[in-house]
């Protein structure tokens, strides 16, 4: 059963085997492998229960509805990055692009050398992802849904010599309506609000949305529940309280708010909690071209490609609703409406990064996250390294002009000369004009300095385990969602095979 705001307004008091805290990518599989094993499972989502109807294509709208801090949230440190993380049943999952990539071997590799755990190039996680693939349909993109904008990513990488392709995404029978970004009204998206969250219903979990965990229980040192605030989700006013009991605590609350929730319960595993921070930096390119593209038709993220010359550079097709997009167009009033006109002639290029970063996440007096991400000037280098060439593949085929919104960088580039300006070495981090929709790292699974194991135990709290992306050891370099779906399938599997205290006690054992 999933309880909505009108069953949980007067706050709630229950007991489970389980809590799950977040119904995203971790949360979701992690509840519908205990539910599936037969544990009185109990998950709590701080947002609510969309419909389709509530999928409305009124971008501003929807992100001060459904996204953290009514998706203004930023990141501080070297320069102010906006971060945006969906606040619904479903998680990030419901307003991504589907996109679904294996860990590259090398960063696997990578992950095992930094940790010496074996977990992460072993067949347990190869299986893992291929639970995860079939239960949503993994697929690559068909070409009947690509648009023009995505035909036009998939020359201009060809143009490159790099690898490219169609991207895989966890959709069935896609329209190409390109309106990832405020959900899927149609109901193609095999988000987990479609699929793991029911699997999880179907064998007896309970979901209880609109309720915001803040702090761990816990008796000695074992974890015994959650507890938090029933928020109204229009105003987002606490209007009461709720508690869970149990013998087991999931923290999948996200790479921000997992561990705030542990700061705020005295959980820090030495310091290490919240004490790193990992994400891809990154920046985008708009090609503007002779002829009209039609952008808003076309998967939203069809095409993409891996460069083997800078490694860890992921080149992507890409498109967000205009009002969005144009905040990094530059200019208002009069300039800004004169440049609208030409939103029918883009094309979008996006670049992620595994960079060398460090930061940090800390609790906020109000309960939110505090977060700064320090990026190095030479992994910015290799940023505008990696935008120049995407601006000039934009230009070979065709663009009038390429426009990256970097300061001190030409702002219409209309010539392979024009393009120079990116490696321009006055440039440094700071220049950066990106977003952090990757974010990783922040409770990293490491028997050495880490806050977890590899079955994803919270060190010195027993009966407590983190499933999302706050336990990678490090960045991806690829979209997370199958990373994070492919390690809590594993780890909830684990949990499910340990002893339930209840059902012993109940028969005597």
């Amino acid at each position: 059963m999933i309880h909505g705001i009108d069953a949980v307004r007067s706050g709630y008091d229950v007991d489970a085997d389980v809590v799950v805290v977040g119904s995203g990518a971790g949360g979701a599989i992690a509840a519908a492998n205990l539910a599936r094993a037969g544990l009185r499972t109990v998950v709590v989502e701080a947002g609510p229960r969309l419909l389709p109807e509530d999928m409305s294509r009124d971008a501003p709208r929807f992100m001060a509805r459904y996204y953290w801090e009514g998706g203004l949230r930023m990141i501080g440190g070297t320069t102010r990055i906006p971060t945006l993380q969906a606040r619904c049943l479903g998680g990030s999952t419901v307003v991504n692009s589907a996109i679904l990539l294996e860990l590259p071997r090398w960063v696997r590799e990578a992950w095992q050398s930094e940790t010496g755990l074996d977990l992460f190039t072993s067949p347990l996680l190869d299986e893992a992802y291929r639970r995860v693939f079939e239960r949503l349909s993994v697929a690559p993109t068909p070409m009947a849904i690509m648009g023009r904008r995505n035909l036009l990513v998939r020359d201009a990488l060809a143009t490159t010599g790099m690898k490219h392709g169609p991207l895989p995404r966890a959709v069935v029978d896609c329209e190409g309506c390109a309106d990832c970004f405020t959900g899927c009204a149609a109901g193609h998206k095999q988000s987990v609000d479609r699929t793991y969250i029911p699997d999880a219903v179907r064998d007896g979990a309970e979901v209880f949305t609109c309720s915001h965990v803040d702090r761990v229980l816990t008796e000695g040192r074992r974890a015994i529940g959650v507890t938090g605030a029933v928020i109204d989700p229009t105003g987002f006013r606490p209007v009461a309280r709720f508690t869970v009991r149990a013998r087991r605590v999931v923290l999948a609350a996200g790479v921000l708010h997992t561990p705030v929730i542990l700061q705020r319960s005295r959980i820090t595993a030495g310091g290490a909690v919240g004490g790193t921070l990992h994400s891809h930096i990154g920046g985008g390119m708009v090609g503007i071209m002779g002829e009209p593209v039609e952008p808003w038709f076309g998967a939203t993220q069809g095409w993409g490609a891996m460069s083997e010359e800078i490694r860890g550079m992921k080149y992507e097709c890409l498109w967000a609703p205009p009002s969005v997009l144009m905040v990094r167009w530059g200019d208002v009033g009069k300039p800004f409406l004169e440049r609208l006109g030409e939103v029918k002639r883009a094309t979008v290029i996006a670049t992620v990064y595994r960079a060398r970063v460090r930061g940090s996440v800390r609790a906020r007096a109000d309960g939110m996250p505090s977060m700064k991400l320090f990026i190095p000037d030479d992994e910015a280098r290799t940023v505008f390294r990696g935008l120049q060439i995407g601006a000039k593949a934009l230009l070979d085929v065709g663009a009038e002009y390429v426009h990256t919104g970097i300061p001190g960088v030409v702002d219409e580039m209309r010539t392979r000369r024009d393009t120079e300006s990116l490696l321009d070495g006055k440039l440094r981090a700071k220049d950066l004009q990106m977003s952090a929709t990757h974010v990783f790292g922040s409770c990293r699974m490491s028997p050495k300095d880490g806050v977890v194991d590899e079955h994803g135990r919270v060190r010195d709290v027993e009966g407590l385990y983190l499933v999302d992306a706050s336990i990678f050891p490090s960045s991806s370099a690829v979209n997370p969602q199958a990373t994070i779906m492919a390690l809590s399938d594993v780890i909830s599997r684990r949990i499910a095979e340990e002893p339930n205290p209840a059902r012993l006690a109940a028969r005597g054992g």
